[in-house]
């Protein structure tokens, strides 16, 4: 799953924070997997340690967490899009962050390929290795309500958390690693 930031200046790439409209928690239907629980325990322990968390009968403890990563999706930076007749117009949201993250794992796979591996496949244990963990700019600024303001939502921290998941990656770090999975 992917989720949302903005650029923490208007107009001005670097850092990034929280898009606070973003959807992100913990799934009722779906158990955690192992690959994610260290990095879910660990939010779980420093967000609780921090009196962050939302009231707990409000989301599922032992729940599937998302998102995973992250892209620029708010809308104080959106995306500029062409639209037909020749205008422009600003693109945001998950939908739009969604398609940033599939196109660089594309570039990755490019990557994998011309080193004749074979595509990634099922991302989610490359995600969160710990040798991937490093190829991501952490998002630890803001939290997301889905948009309901007043409401506690999920407070991003350092490494792993329900606003962003690991954050937007790293495309040069990522590239010089994909090749040991």
């Amino acid at each position: 799953a992917v989720g949302g930031t903005n650029f923490a200046t208007k107009s001005v790439i670097g850092e990034e924070s929280t898009w606070d409209c973003g959807g992100g928690g913990f799934s009722d239907t779906f158990a955690r997997p192992s690959w994610q629980e260290d990095a879910v325990t660990n939010y779980i322990s420093k967000a609780t340690a921090a009196g962050v968390l939302p009231d707990q009968n409000l989301w599922n403890s032992t729940g599937r967490a998302y998102p995973d990563v992250s892209a620029l999706g708010g809308q104080t930076n959106p995306y500029c899009v062409g639209i037909k007749g020749g205008s422009f117009g600003g693109v945001a949201g998950t939908s739009a962050s969604c398609p940033v993250v599939a196109g660089i794992f594309a570039q990755l796979n490019d990557v994998r390929l011309k080193a004749g591996k074979s595509p990634l496949g099922w991302l989610n244990q490359l995600i969160y290795s710990a040798e991937a963990a490093a190829c991501f700019n952490d998002v630890n600024d803001g939290s997301m309500n889905n948009c309901n303001k007043g409401t506690v939502g999920f407070a991003a921290l350092d490494g792993w958390d329900p606003a962003t998941g690991y954050g937007s990656i790293n495309y040069s770090c990522m590239a010089g690693i994909i090749n040991n999975f």
